[in-house]
């Protein structure tokens, strides 16, 4: 008895014959996989967007809780522009010139940190420079109040620009330019609160302003005396 070949069993399909074979389609063979590299990603789909953004202040004088927020927004930002805002109503302790140098002193060491001078509106200057946000440091609530009223008003004058609050590390939590500036000038310590530096500086500056006010009072005498005689 001549045997048939036997054929694998087909599944029962719902509505089918047991027998019946189905033929499948299959696509053509994929071209090999192509990772595109980083510099074809760039070239095809444009330009890599870098980050800009303003540490804006006055720094009168620079302190190390300014240079701990430059420091760590340097590692944030592609770009970190250190802006000081010359504002004639106030009477800083140092010009814009010095504060400038002490700061450029100071951001040396970071390839990605330039320092600058603006006045105006801090918006206007972000627009000048491309700058896709503002860096500010939050001490206490206190200064949250103040810098969310001023972040509110500068996203109202330019959506597009975003305000970045930094806490400063726990050691210049309380320490500002204006309680470094009354130590000093009350002939307390200030070290390990600004830079060497700016220590040299503010105690040079303190020193002519004392021999200053010393000299007033001799050259008023000697006036009364020379009108007396």
């Amino acid at each position: 008895m001549e045997r048939r070949a036997s054929h694998p069993s087909s599944p029962k399909w719902p509505g089918g014959d047991a027998r019946r074979f189905i033929a499948l389609e299959l696509p053509s063979p994929l071209p090999p996989a192509y990772n595109p590299s980083f510099l074809d990603l760039a070239l095809t789909e444009g330009s890599v967007k870098r980050i800009k953004a303003i540490y804006p202040g006055s720094f009168d004088p620079p302190t190390n809780g300014h240079l701990d927020l430059i420091e760590r927004g340097s590692k944030i930002f592609d770009e970190l522009v250190v802006a000081i805002l010359r504002n004639p109503e106030k009477n800083p302790l140092f010009s814009v010139a010095d504060r400038r140098k002490m700061l450029e002193a100071m951001t040396s060491g970071f390839d990605n940190v330039s320092v600058d001078t603006f006045d105006g509106l801090t918006v206007d200057y972000a627009l000048r420079v491309e700058a896709r946000a503002i860096l500010r440091g939050i001490r206490a609530i206190s200064d949250y109040e103040y810098e969310l009223q001023m972040a509110l008003m500068n996203r109202k004058l330019q959506p597009g620009l975003e305000t970045v609050f930094m806490m400063p590390a726990e050691k210049y939590s309380y320490l500002s330019s204006r309680l470094v500036r009354e130590v000093a000038q009350l002939g307390g310590s200030i070290e390990c609160l600004v830079p060497d530096l700016v220590e040299q500086k503010l105690r040079e500056k303190i020193d002519v302003a004392h021999k200053f006010a010393n000299r007033q009072p001799s050259a008023g005498k000697s006036k009364l005396k020379k009108k007396k005689l």
